[in-house]
């Protein structure tokens, strides 16, 4: 057990330093949205693995279900704040680039010369601050 928390710990002490980058070009909330969503999925990911583990037959025998879905949500929650916290493909800011995931908006727009209701999707392909 010890062994893979050491493991999670030199994993994320060597990812989460690979996002600062970003959030140099960008503004510090995404950063602030990636930490907070990756917390929150931890916790679920957790509550979800010391559920799977207390339905298991030998609860005591299964400490990894913990490790697992702790993991799995820190993983997750990572992945839909970094989701969530760009707006574009690309941005361009001070000069540097960066490649995102692009946000699709949703809008419902009324028509208003037969009066139907229409849903709109957009994507934001490049992002550039004057």
């Amino acid at each position: 057990m010890r062994k893979k928390l050491l493991a999670i710990v030199i994993t994320l002490s060597l990812v989460i330093p690979a996002f600062r980058p970003r959030t140099v070009v960008a503004d510090d909330t995404a950063m602030r949205t990636v930490l907070v969503d990756a917390v929150y999925g931890g916790a679920v990911g957790a509550l979800l693995g010391v559920g799977f583990m207390l339905l298991s037959g030998e609860p005591e025998k299964h400490w990894n279900y913990l490790a697992y879905g702790t993991g799995g949500g820190i993983i997750a929650g990572a992945a839909v704040g970094m989701a969530s916290s760009t707006k574009a493909l690309a941005e361009i800011e001070d000069g540097k680039i960066t490649l995102n995931v692009p946000e699709i908006k949703t809008d419902i727009i009324e028509d208003k010369r037969d009066e139907k209701m229409e849903v709109v999707r957009t994507l934001s392909l490049l992002r550039y601050n004057f």
